[in-house]
């Protein structure tokens, strides 16, 4: 009732009062009185300053109404104002991560810390290698190398009321923002993000508020620091004796010549293919066609 009775006069301009149209709209029966439990938690005290902490989660919804198939929404909260940042994509992973967290850093900075679920994308299912249990350290998921590689702290939240900003901020999203695409007959991803560059600016003037201590805990990207470099797949390949690399099903050809056993795969936010050695890219081709070998007949 609240929502609708904004758009009705944003839209239609018709000033109506919400309670006025929840008590018709309870007579109808279009309308329906929901007792909420009460559910007994630890409170957590919000962090003080803006970029301190960001809670980070994943939301796979029907968020078009069947207009197209379901998908995931990327939703960022600032935990000191309740600032949000968001954005859609076609699946929950490591890539969908890093190209949202991308599209964060050039608005907000780099935040201080984030706090994410145990989903695979964030916290590695590997367990502790001898290696990791000398130096007393975690096995990284990809997500999780790349945010310490921008020195961005990660807590893991073990259960969905842990990180319950970002689960009331669907439920927000899922009232309003579904409808708000309705409206507008949103049925693409694409779509879908270039509105929500308006929307969020709109929704953040509602809903964030000011932190109890002034000031901006984002720190700049450093001048020199790649960020396509960093927030990518990066694999451990071997490089065999002809200058070949194997990687995902393909056969890549390197060009320059180095004295290594082994090079490093990134697969970049774009889709794209980087083979580097000590950090320094390499000239390479893709080999689309195998020669078939002369000591093994040709199948017929």
């Amino acid at each position: 009732p609240t929502f609708a009775t904004e758009k009705l006069l944003e839209i239609d301009k018709v000033k109506i009062s919400d309670e006025t149209l929840r008590k018709w709209l309870l007579e109808t029966g279009d309308w329906k009185k929901v007792r909420k439990g009460r559910i007994h938690r630890q409170w957590r005290e919000r962090k003080h300053y803006f970029g301190e902490m960001i809670q980070i989660d994943g939301s796979d919804h029907d968020w078009f109404e069947g207009r197209r198939p379901e998908c995931v929404l990327m939703g960022y909260i600032d935990d000191a104002t309740n600032n949000v940042f968001a954005r859609f994509y076609e699946y929950e992973g490591t890539i969908p991560l890093m190209d949202s967290f991308k599209g964060y850093i050039k608005l907000y900075g780099i935040p201080q810390s984030v706090y994410i679920d145990n989903h695979t994308t964030y916290k590695s299912p590997k367990k502790r290698s001898i290696e990791d249990e000398l130096n007393n350290t975690e096995p990284l998921s990809q997500a999780g190398r790349a945010l310490k590689e921008l020195g961005v702290d990660v807590t893991h939240a073990y259960s969905p009321q842990a990180k319950g900003r970002v689960e009331r901020l669907f439920r927000t999203f899922h009232d309003r923002l579904i409808k708000e695409m309705r409206l507008r007959g949103i049925k693409t991803i694409e779509e879908a993000n270039k509105f929500l560059e308006y929307y969020l600016t709109i929704h953040n003037k509602r809903f964030s508020f000011k932190a109890i201590e002034d000031g901006d805990l984002h720190r700049e990207l450093p001048k020199g620091i790649d960020l396509d470099r960093i927030l990518c797949i990066k694999t451990k390949r071997g490089l065999r004796n002809d200058w070949t690399v194997s990687h995902d099903k393909k056969l890549y050809q390197v060009i320059d010549h180095v004295r290594t056993k082994s090079v490093i795969v990134e697969e970049r936010i774009d889709g794209s293919i980087v083979i580097t050695y000590k950090g320094t890219d390499l000239k390479y081709g893709e080999i689309t066609q195998r020669p078939v070998r002369k000591d093994r007949p040709e199948k017929v």
